[in-house]
């Protein structure tokens, strides 16, 4: 690995109904993207879909000195989407040397997630991440089911303590997005997760996970609950990106979320 080389993880987070894609968006999507995308019926996942492809591709594209519509981008057998480079990959293809963790693997990783309108897209070069976003406001009725079916006794029991929706929301985004940066699968693996409150990491399949919490306002009614997971013992600082700084032909047609990093999460 360089001793230059330049550790990064970026966090983005839009509202897809105030925001107005390019006609030629679909340009930088590979074909079985364009493909997926053809099959979404309904219109708001459809744009969720294509608007988290197209941010990916132009945020990734400057840093491996390609066309977005050339980033080798494939789905695993676990289903999650990842960044495909060959082992042998020409340096002049890619950034500086300084800049990958090595010549040959470089180490990308991305992750999306949505909920409502919002949508919330990590990149970074440092490890495996995870991100996840809720905006589903529970009853206590269904808390309690939903904490019996997938939380341990003792997160039970500190919901019981705390059963506002937003301590719910707490807990399963950081589950969700853990298991999101492991990339095994979510389905019967929530109660694996092991994170005791108001700590800055969790435990999964022994390995550790960095954990930052959100708070996005949209506005004086609702809420939505992120947290972003990075595998490792320590995390790179984190970097807030706004759509209105990115520099690209989207137009903004109204305001974005306002996101408040969580204390004590």
């Amino acid at each position: 690995m360089s001793r230059n080389k330049v550790i990064f993880t970026q966090l983005l987070i839009c509202d897809a109904d105030h925001l107005i894609l390019p006609a030629n968006a679909q340009c930088s999507l590979s074909a079985p993207e364009r493909l997926r995308l053809a099959q979404i019926a309904n219109p708001v996942p459809a744009k969720l879909f294509l608007l988290g492809r197209y941010l990916l591709r132009q945020l990734l594209a400057p840093r491996l000195l390609l066309s977005p519509s050339q980033i080798p981008i494939s789905i695993n057998n676990k289903g999650k989407p990842a960044l495909v480079i060959p082992d042998k990959c020409p340096p002049s293809s890619l950034q500086p040397a300084s800049l990958l963790p090595d010549e040959s693997n470089p180490n990308w990783h991305f992750n999306i997630s949505h909920t409502g309108s919002l949508l919330a897209l990590a990149i970074s070069n440092q490890a495996p991440l995870g991100v996840d976003l809720e905006s589903r406001q529970l009853s206590s009725t269904q808390i309690q089911r939903l904490a019996r079916r997938y939380f341990s006794e003792d997160e039970q029991a500190w919901l019981a303590q705390y059963p506002e929706s937003e301590h719910f929301l707490r807990l399963w985004t950081i589950k969700e997005a853990v298991l999101k940066a492991h990339g095994g699968g979510i389905a019967n693996n929530l109660s694996a997760v092991h994170w005791q409150p108001y700590q800055d990491y969790a435990q999964f399949d022994e390995q550790h996970y960095q954990l930052q919490h959100f708070l996005l306002q949209e506005d004086k009614d609702t809420s939505s609950r992120l947290t972003l997971a990075i595998q490792g013992a320590q995390a790179a600082p984190l970097e807030l990106l706004s759509v209105a700084d990115l520099g690209l032909t989207l137009e903004i047609s109204g305001d974005q979320p306002n996101i408040c990093v969580s204390q004590g999460i």
